[in-house]
């Protein structure tokens, strides 16, 4: 098994940190406008508690997880790397100690806070490509925002997994989960254009096909009369 604990940056450079953070990373509370009102619009008379919810923000070849949290220590359970864990309440970062260890496959981490905080624990992961899984175990309400331009839920290009509690389409796709048990979400995303494109490239294979059959079918009939005129 292998350890290691590190500190974090005294609180004036944190701050600055966490200044740039709060200003790239997508507004939670936008989300829950957003989310709560289209809920409202489309989902009758389902709820869903989304104060309480693990914001996924996907942007800038990066997703940055933020989970809210109360207390002092907080354990993370990973089955990838997380970087960048900070604990932010009131917009500052407060001052913490991580201590990391790797077994059979499984990451854990256990933050510790110098004192009480009810804030947010914020970690970030490297984002492959245009897919996303999780690199910790989630639990609770669960939203995905989409990097800008790009959408889900077309199952030729790409559908989230487990089946989410909701997909809202606006300026920024959200994929919305209400996870009962721990689990690993995925999120395949491709440009909004991508289904449209798709659907050309379909039509254009269509008509070569159709053409390549006439022109078959004309060559089979041409050879049938040359051999009636033949006979």
């Amino acid at each position: 098994m292998r350890a290691r604990s590190s500190g974090y940056t005294a609180p004036a450079q944190a701050e600055n940190r966490a200044g740039g953070c709060s200003s790239s990373r997508f507004d939670r509370t936008a989300l829950f406008a957003l989310a709560l009102s289209l809920l409202i619009l489309t989902s009758g008379s389902r709820s869903l508690e989304l104060n309480n919810a693990t914001v996924v923000d996907l942007a800038g070849g990066r997703a940055v997880i933020e989970q809210p949290v109360s207390g002092k220590t907080f354990n993370i359970t990973a089955i990838a790397r997380i970087e960048n864990i900070s604990v932010i309440r009131n917009s500052h970062t407060v001052r913490c100690s991580v201590d990391e260890s790797f077994w059979r496959g499984v990451y854990r981490y256990r933050i510790t806070a110098e004192e009480t905080v009810s804030g947010i624990l914020r970690y970030e992961s490297p984002l492959k490509g245009q897919q996303f899984v999780s690199p910790v175990i989630l639990s609770g309400t669960v939203a995905v925002v989409i990097p800008e331009g790009y959408t889900t839920g077309a199952r030729a290009l790409g559908i989230p997994r487990p089946e989410p509690y909701e997909i809202i389409r606006g300026n920024r796709t959200v994929v919305l989960w209400s996870l009962e048990r721990d689990s690993i979400v995925e999120v395949s995303f491709y440009r909004n254009d991508a289904p449209q494109i798709l659907g050309y490239f379909f039509v254009l294979l269509l008509a070569a096909g159709l053409f390549l059959a006439a022109g078959y079918y004309s060559s089979i009939r041409r050879l049938d009369a040359m051999r009636r005129g033949l006979r």
